[in-house]
């Protein structure tokens, strides 16, 4: 009796154990179908933003535009996921050339979208309107994010950044700057930090962003660059790559051109951050006078 029993128990922990085994195999199976569909999901997402990224690229402009008027010009652009909101901006004019960088709000996809509608709107306002002026520039696109994408209750879209207008009849240089991040190194190694207006573009449709003019000579060099540079983790105590490590690496090389100088940024930078996970878009421009 006392065998027949235990038998009995045996056989009930043995189905139990047959019913939980087959239960993990198909919910082993569930998993492995759902990871299938993961991965193929997570492909489709990064071959759409690989394409997207083409797309964007695509939209960039010639530097050799640059170098008709200036000694040498480079930039480097480093989106944080491919796409991003950081770009820069280069059209001539019957005058001369308007150029500069700018830097969207956040990043990724919306940052993306943010950047190409503000650079075909830039586009557009010189080449149906035919402007030129860096003050007008920003204070219609600055209206015209605000009225698009910001209201009272709620502001999603900015741009920060710097525009240059040069006119080679005059050879003269003038800019509008929206929190812009900008740099003039001298020729005797001295640097010059540029003015700008203490306003991003979007915040608010009445702002009038001021119009500076500049003085540049022979060997001069202008660096333009989004906070995403100086504001990376990195090194040996995670610490921001700084604008001051930024001067630090220009003024060591004086006498390098502005293609090396940007090839030169991009490895100190990529060393800096090794490991860590870029944090933002990334974007610089350098302009050799």
């Amino acid at each position: 009796m006392e065998t027949s029993y235990f038998k009995e128990q045996l056989q009930a922990k043995e189905d139990m154990l047959a019913q939980t085994t087959r239960f993990l195999v198909q919910t082993q199976h569930k998993l492995e179908e759902k990871n299938k569909e993961l991965v193929l999901a997570n492909k489709d997402i990064f071959d759409s933003i690989n394409f997207a990224a083409l797309i964007q690229n695509s939209l960039l402009p010639d530097i050799d535009i640059l170098k008709i008027f200036f000694k040498d010009a480079s930039f480097k652009i480093m989106q944080q996921i491919g796409i991003g909101g950081d770009t820069v901006f280069i059209k001539n004019t019957n005058n001369g050339v308007v150029f500069g960088l700018l830097d969207s709000t956040g990043h990724g996809v919306p940052a993306a979208m943010l950047s190409i509608s503000g650079t075909l709107l830039l586009k557009e306002l010189m080449t149906s309107m035919e402007i030129d002026n860096p003050q007008t520039l920003f204070n219609l696109l600055n209206y015209q994010l605000h009225k698009t994408f910001n209201n009272s209750s709620s502001s999603i879209a900015h741009k920060e950044g710097v525009i240059f207008s040069f006119s080679s009849s005059q050879n003269k240089l003038i800019y509008s700057s929206a929190k812009g991040k900008a740099l003039l190194l001298h020729k005797t190694g001295e640097f010059e930090e540029l003015a700008n207006t203490k306003k991003s573009l979007g915040d608010d449709a009445n702002t009038e962003f001021e119009l500076f003019d500049m003085k540049v000579t022979s060997g001069d060099k202008l660096i333009m660059y989004s906070d995403g540079l100086t504001d990376q983790f990195g090194g040996e105590k995670n610490k921001k790559f700084s604008r001051d490590r930024l001067k630090k690496i220009l003024s060591t090389r004086p006498g390098t051109n502005a293609g090396e100088m940007v090839k030169i940024i991009e490895e100190e930078f990529t060393i800096w951050k090794s490991t860590n996970a870029q944090t933002d878009d990334v974007s610089f421009m350098i302009i050799e006078f």
